[in-house]
């Protein structure tokens, strides 16, 4: 991922992308901060700093140990934090990073100027190679951030070595060394990029076979299957907190007709037209509206009295009655049954028996003339 400037990132929830990012430079980050203190006390101890320059080879040694202790006191965020937060949290992971860079690298190039000894030198200029191909290979994330400690970590060794007056077959190595780290760098990140890239398209492609399960592919309101879940949802709720919970069950009047005399293309838009006016009159967070199949459709009234359903109910038939749908220029009337059913939550009904008590009051209001609402009745 390109570094940027986040500054004006607005405080939206962070993509898992950004996340997945984070976990992973955080899992990656506790790896190496032990192995800098390993090896400089190695190196440090194999050239005699130890007897030489013991407050400076010490003053080093803590300094390596306090970053490893760091890289374990930096932990991640809430799977809900801001991308703002997100990103500095990063900020704070890289500049320790960068920090670590820069101290092994000045230590390094101090060592290597100060000791003649060729084993010192040697797991000096190895593990400064070492460390920066570790970035390279893992800390991809954040490519200009990574060629930064890259540079921190190696530059100073190789700089070290021209100024000792190194063989030039030694510096030659190390440049050509410097090059595939650096060409290293650049493919890891690619391949990381290409990574994220996949996990968001199957991501998405998930999320999509999740939607399309539960939602209704004409009208988009939620399928029979969402209906019949939240209805079992909901009626436990509805027992065990000791609260209302009503249902509505509606079919457009005639729409057979609808069909056979303007065509199916009609059919369809006069659905669409049918369900964006339901889902308007009842689009409160504690109800949901579904397509049951054909032109029936359902409404699930959370912590509403059957009285009060059976208003709204009726005073969405009024309205959708009164208002002809205009499809394509052309007005079409029509009308809408409703049938309506209360749980009671003393009783032992299930949600199976509630939808069938609004599915009989339904067929109720059919025979009484279509166009009104009929409540459930005792037995039903």
């Amino acid at each position: 991922m390109p570094d940027r400037d986040h500054r004006a990132t607005p405080e939206v929830p962070a993509p898992p992308r950004l996340l997945l990012e984070l976990g992973e430079t955080l899992q990656r980050l506790r790896l190496g901060g032990p192995f800098y203190v390993l090896l400089w006390l190695l190196a440090g101890t194999a050239s005699g700093l130890w007897e030489v320059a013991r407050w400076p080879f010490l003053l080093l040694g803590l300094a390596f140990l306090l970053l490893a202790v760091l890289r374990f006191r930096i932990h991640g965020v809430p799977a809900e934090s801001t991308t703002q937060a997100v990103h500095r949290r990063l900020d704070r992971i890289w500049a320790l990073l960068l920090t670590n860079a820069a101290v092994w690298g000045a230590a390094s190039a101090w060592l290597l100027m100060v000791t003649p000894n060729e084993a010192a030198r040697t797991v000096a200029a190895i593990s400064s190679y070492a460390f920066a191909t570790a970035f390279a290979h893992n800390f991809p994330m954040r490519m200009w951030r990574a060629y930064l400690a890259v540079a921190l970590t190696y530059l100073p060794t190789l700089g070290a070595f021209i100024a000792n007056g190194s063989r030039i077959e030694l510096i030659s190595v190390s440049v050509l060394y410097l090059l595939y780290v650096s060409l290293a760098l650049r493919r890891s990140h690619l391949e990381y990029r290409q990574r994220l890239d996949l996990q968001d398209e199957l991501r998405e492609q998930r999320d999509l076979f999740e939607q399309q399960s539960r939602r209704d592919g004409l009208t988009g309101l939620a399928n029979r299957r969402r209906f019949t879940a939240v209805m079992d949802e909901w009626v436990a709720e509805a027992r065990g907190k000791q609260v209302p919970l009503a249902m509505l069950i509606l079919d457009l009047d005639h729409f057979k007709a609808v069909n056979d005399r303007h065509g199916h293309a009609t059919g369809d838009a006069s659905l669409r037209a049918f369900a964006a006016q339901l889902q308007e009159a009842f689009e409160g967070p504690r109800e949901l509206v579904a397509r049951l199949g054909g032109e029936e459709f359902g409404v699930l009234l959370r912590d509403c009295t059957l009285d009060a359903a059976c208003q709204r109910a009726d005073a969405f038939r009024q309205r959708f009655a009164a208002q002809p749908i205009d499809i394509d220029g052309s007005e079409l009337r029509l009308s809408v049954s409703i049938g309506v059913a209360g749980f009671e939550p003393r009783g032992a009904a299930d949600g199976n028996a509630l939808y069938h008590a609004a599915d009989t009051a339904l067929y109720r209001a059919k025979a009484a003339g279509r166009n009104t609402v009929c409540l459930a009745a005792d037995g039903d």
